[in-house]
């Protein structure tokens, strides 16, 4: 969808914030769908932010588990985090002096969008308003549920609620914060590159990831009249890195781990099924270095199954036979049992926090030219 018309309408405050992931505006509205979106400024003394709901159902059904995570930083601290309950609301922050504030939607995409309507200092203007600096280094991260923070913050006896997903304890999120860079990330959960995460072994092709890389997000919830992923992403943002962690739910359609289920397929037809999805993580890193020509892609699998890490590293290990000299192997270790589980056996904060040390070591190795 083009979006150059609203350009020349937006609202004052929305030139005096830095953008932080695919942020875009429709209808004057700033929204904020995929994780980790949100915006950042600088003022002095407090402020008042006015949001928007999608047109999520309040109270009907299963809804309440969808809504809109957020939180607002002071100075790299939290000091409100709570979900969108209703369709409109206004938050208020007194403080002195001046500090550095950070608006983050913590849940996915898939889930819900929240929208900014208005954001004003203490005086109800944004004269104060500036935004904070751009960082030297840039970071994109791609995956699925644990790169969402899906139930982080829960646990086995929990099922999942966007209550307990949260971006900021996911590994993505912690590795920007780590090298003090920027970010962007577009995750979903039991997304895939040929299947999404299957229970039964048969293909999944309602949640695709390459379907939604180049939108601004994937709610089944519309925006105003429109669904985020009806409006294309334009690659403004030029990461110096790209971090790659796809392949835990492909690995429920290529090798499942159930043996009953397993067993309706011949060791034939589940090679055929590795090598479709060697070939599609080909393509996508083939996708990945046409939008994004100068970044170093750092491909990365394990956590939650290691069964297709092999795989991976033969689709690696093709594009660079190709003459990309700029993507890389990051094998990873299941996660421990004794660092706990998160809701649906997803990493707990313990596990996400070692994964980001991890990441961290190895982005900071790449950065060296030590790998």
């Amino acid at each position: 969808m083009e979006n150059s018309k609203e350009e020349q309408y937006l609202p004052e405050w929305t030139g005096r914030v830095k953008k932080l992931g695919r942020v875009f505006v429709y209808n004057k509205i700033m929204w904020l769908s995929w994780s980790g979106t949100g915006i950042e400024w600088e003022c002095d003394g407090g402020f008042s932010i006015r949001l928007k709901s999608d047109e999520i159902q309040f109270g009907q059904g299963d809804n309440d588990i969808h809504l809109g995570r957020y939180a607002i930083y002071k100075d790299e601290k939290p000091i409100i985090e709570d979900r969108l309950e209703c369709p409109e609301k206004t938050l208020n922050v007194d403080a002195f002096g001046r500090h550095v504030y950070r608006f983050v939607k913590l849940s996915e995409s898939a889930d819900s969008s929240i929208g900014i309507v208005s954001l004003e200092d203490k005086d109800g203007g944004c004269e104060n308003i500036t935004p904070t600096e751009a960082k030297r280094l840039k970071i994109e991260v791609i995956g699925d549920s644990i790169t969402c923070g899906y139930g982080v913050e829960g646990n086995l006896s929990q099922t999942y609620t966007t209550a307990t997903e949260n971006v900021s304890a996911a590994y993505g999120y912690i590795v920007a914060r780590n090298l003090n860079a920027d970010f962007s990330i577009v995750s979903k959960s039991g997304a895939g590159l040929i299947s999404g995460f299957t229970c039964d072994g048969e293909r999944n092709t309602d949640n695709i990831l390459t379907g939604y890389y180049d939108k601004m997000g994937c709610s089944v919830f519309k925006i105003e009249d429109e669904l985020p992923s009806n409006f294309d992403y334009d690659f403004s943002f030029e990461p110096d890195i790209i971090v790659l962690l796809a392949g835990t739910n492909d690995s429920s359609f290529c090798c499942p781990a159930d043996p009953a289920v397993s067993a309706k397929y011949d060791g034939q037809e589940l090679e055929n099924r590795r090598r479709e999805f060697c070939n599609a993580y080909k393509e996508f890193l083939g996708h990945l270095r046409k939008k994004n020509p100068f970044a170093k892609i750092i491909c990365a699998l394990g956590i939650m199954t290691e069964a297709l890490n092999e795989t991976v590293e033969m689709a690696v290990s093709m594009q660079i036979a190709e003459g990309d000299r700029r993507v890389y192997w990051l094998p990873l270790k299941d996660q421990d049992p004794a660092n706990g589980y998160g809701t649906d056996y997803h990493p707990s904060e313990k596990t996400q926090m070692l994964l980001a040390e991890t990441v961290t070591d190895f982005v900071e190795k790449v950065i060296r030219k030590e790998i």
